[in-house]
């Protein structure tokens, strides 16, 4: 089995960049997306967001690719939600996605930056290479 130790910054959106992700969403969402990295082998470091976004610092078996990772969290957490909360029904991500390859010796800082997202939106401390808005707009 090879042997990898890398770190990934992942941003998902929600479809349209709706405020779909409530506090009591947050609640529920956070714990499935750390057991869906966790059921495919890999590591939920850290994860934060606000209403229309979500980041997550994370590792993942090397056997996957960014685009097969990605896929099976929104996927799953999609289908999670919905059978969670049945007014989700028009739930969705968006297309599009943004992932960092993290160095570790940044990785503190970065696990800060996600972890205290509500904070830096409100005070609009932002970085603009992982807040990009462009990804998609569906």
């Amino acid at each position: 089995m090879p042997f990898t130790r890398l770190r990934y910054h992942i941003v998902m959106t929600t479809k349209y960049r709706h405020p779909w992700i409530t506090a009591d969403i947050e609640r529920f969402l956070h714990p499935v997306l750390g057991r869906i990295t966790a059921g495919i082998g890999g590591k939920l470091i850290r994860i934060g967001g606000i209403e229309d976004h979500v980041h997550m610092v994370s590792a993942y078996p090397p056997t996957l690719s960014v685009t097969q990772f990605v896929e099976r969290l929104k996927v799953e957490s999609t289908g999670a939600l919905k059978r969670h909360r049945r007014d989700l029904w028009n739930f969705g991500w968006s297309t599009g996605y943004g992932c960092f390859t993290l160095d570790p010796r940044n990785l503190s800082d970065i696990i800060d930056y996600v972890k205290n997202q509500k904070i830096h939106h409100a005070e609009g401390d932002l970085r603009d290479a992982y807040e990009c808005y462009d990804w998609d707009h569906t």
